[in-house]
């Protein structure tokens, strides 16, 4: 993966140098923030000629002729500078178009892949976010300085070491915002532009965060405006082709890697999808499926490599105690290493992967393909007005009963905001605040955490598919017709497979017509046939488990500005607690505010040992 530090003063004289000792502090601190082995990082730095502007790089990744340097240079109308992008191109000769566009934002719009970029220029910096901002910018105002990143907590303390200047404390500490962590009691991520760390924003999608003459502006780009209803069944053909086209040229950086191909596969519907864009490009590919051997995951995994003519098919089982019960590692060293990856953006509910070294191998997933199928409208039996304004509550509001009457305003007054947003029309209000939080502040650190170990492609976050994607209708991609169509177009072997735990929306539907009835029939759903195989042991923790997060919980006061303690004490002497999203999120709060995840040897220490956790 590839990291980046932006800075420049914020004074109106561009001709203001840089302070040495916040360059060097820089440098120091990424080789102990950044979630990579130090002795892995190569670095490049760029300062221009009046020594105002710099731009920092890092990356883990090896010098390979299919891996983009750090830094490019460019000359534009501006002056001369360098430009670094993270993530991938669809096809890397679009560099060169990139680093002479006049307009920047624009042509990263146009541009396939899924990627950011930064741009520092004699006068000032550049950093643009795609459609999905996937590809974070993170920024924020300090000591007479522009700091901008792409990794939240390095922004964040190079800022904070400026202040503290030359003399102050080094490494210096993280200056938390206690009171927007709210939303992550609610729900595990943020569903704001802010971040656990005072000071620091997340740059909103669509956006160019402009510094010149030590002024920052943020400059808006407009979403696609989809029609407010789905086109007659005669005239959906050419929509899922441009979709599928788009998903077919999202694929193609992948097919140089030849073998080492590898699709995390389930039995739903987003990976089966990539699955499907894979063996329409002629890409061979092997799979992995995580869960038990009766799990609809594994089964219907097995099934779809099988009609692919998939050769290789690896299934990873959870570690089972015995017939009753499974093993499963201490809450501490998961939730140190999840926080080294994500920053306090995730919950340590999550599964996320924490790569030692970068392996040359290409990784696909079917990670953000919810928006194919409608994002926050999925859960919704029916798009009527008053189903709407009820899931916008849930998003802004959930839990209130275990918040604090200052955590529960604060959402108040985010629920007011959203609700202003999706006026008029709520089916395209929730449709793009997925696309702003869930897809833009849930998914970025889990995608960087692969990014730092592969070579990670996901088609569903390509800005082209995105946009393909968002001009449809919301209620059609609601529907599921759009991802079945898709997946019809591209593997047809696999159309009448059954999928995973509920049918296709369309089919809730009542059908008139014999032929959809007995076409119905043949899209059977699959579930899992034993406890076992349906467990997650991530929404049942077991007492064992329980303990140690509890303990952590209580012995932190910051967390109770935020939650009522006699209900959390409540919740926590439950079995199992009916709550676990909470205790995992208040657990994750407690680490991140001990600053013990800040050390680069966070969550690799000997073990406190594994914790059983009775299967029920």
């Amino acid at each position: 993966m590839r990291f980046y530090i932006a800075l420049t003063s914020a004074a109106p004289d561009t001709r203001a140098p840089l302070s040495a000792h916040v360059l060097k502090a820089a440098r120091r601190l990424a080789e102990t923030v950044l979630p990579v082995p130090a002795a892995s990082l190569r670095h490049d730095t760029w300062i221009a000629p009046s020594g105002s502007v710099a731009l920092l790089a890092w990356t883990n990744e090896p010098v390979h002729h299919w891996l983009p340097e750090p830094l490019t240079s460019i000359a534009t109308a501006g002056g001369t500078g360098v430009l670094g992008y993270t993530g991938y191109l669809d096809d890397p000769a679009d560099i060169d178009r990139i680093c002479t566009a006049p307009e920047l934002g624009a042509t990263v719009d146009r541009t396939g892949g899924a990627f950011g970029v930064f741009r520092a220029l004699e006068n000032g910096i550049d950093a643009v976010t795609p459609i999905t901002r996937t590809d974070p910018v993170f920024y924020c105002q300090s000591a007479g300085l522009h700091v901008v990143g792409n990794r939240a907590v390095l922004t964040h303390l190079v800022a904070r070491a400026a202040e503290e200047g030359p003399a102050g404390r080094f490494p210096p500490p993280p200056a938390y915002d206690i009171a927007p962590m709210q939303a992550l009691v609610r729900h595990g991520f943020y569903i704001s532009d802010e971040t656990p760390f005072a000071g620091l924003t997340a740059l909103p999608e669509l956006s160019t965060l402009r510094i010149r003459d030590g002024r920052a502006r943020v400059l808006r780009r407009d979403l696609p405006e989809p029609p407010a209803e789905t086109p007659p069944p005669l005239r959906r053909r050419p929509h899922i082709r441009r979709l599928a086209d788009a998903l077919l040229a999202s694929v193609e950086p992948v097919r140089k890697h030849n073998e080492s191909i590898s699709l995390s596969l389930t039995g739903g519907r987003d990976s089966r999808l990539v699955a499907a864009t894979l063996y329409a490009a002629g890409i061979p590919f092997h799979a992995s499926t995580r869960g038990f051997a009766d799990h609809p995951d594994v089964v219907l995994a097995r099934e779809i490599c099988t009609k692919l003519g998939v050769t290789e098919h690896r299934v990873e089982t959870p570690e089972q105690y015995d017939d009753e019960s499974i093993l499963v590692e201490h809450p501490l060293p998961r939730t140190t290493r999840l926080l080294r990856m994500t920053e306090g953006m995730n919950s340590a509910f999550e599964n996320v992967i924490a790569p030692k070294s970068f392996a040359l191998e290409a990784r696909l997933s079917g990670s953000g393909g919810e928006a194919l199928r409608g994002g926050w409208l999925i859960d919704r039996r029916d798009l009527t007005t008053d189903a709407l304004r009820s899931k916008l509550r849930t998003i802004a509001l959930a839990q209130s009963w275990l918040m604090t009457p200052e955590a529960n305003a604060i959402a108040e007054r985010l629920h007011e905001e959203y609700h202003q947003m999706c006026e008029p029309d709520f089916r395209l209000g929730l449709d793009r605040m997925f696309l702003k939080f869930r897809s833009g502040r849930w998914l970025p650190a889990s995608r960087q955490a692969t990014l730092v170990g592969y070579c990670m492609y996901h088609p569903f976050l390509d800005h082209r598919v995105r946009w393909e994607a968002m001009s449809l209708p919301p209620a059609w991609r609601w529907s599921e017709a759009v991802m079945y169509h898709l997946i019809a177009h591209l593997a047809p072997p696999l159309k009448w497979l059954p999928i995973a735990d509920r049918p296709w929306r369309f089919d809730h539907r009542r059908v008139y017509n014999p032929v959809h009835r007995l076409a119905r029939r043949f899209r059977p759903r699959l579930r899992a046939r034993t406890g076992l195989g349906g467990f997650d042991w991530r929404r049942t923790l077991g007492p064992d488990y329980v303990a140690p997060m509890r303990d952590r919980i209580l012995a932190t006061p910051e967390l109770f500005q935020l939650v009522d303690r006699q209900r959390t004490e409540q919740l926590l002497a439950e079995d199992p607690p009916k709550r676990a999203g909470q205790v995992w999120n208040l657990y994750t709060l407690a680490v991140l505010l001990s600053n013990e995840w800040l050390a680069p040897d966070a969550g690799t220490a000997e073990s406190p040992g594994r914790i059983r956790v009775p299967i029920r």
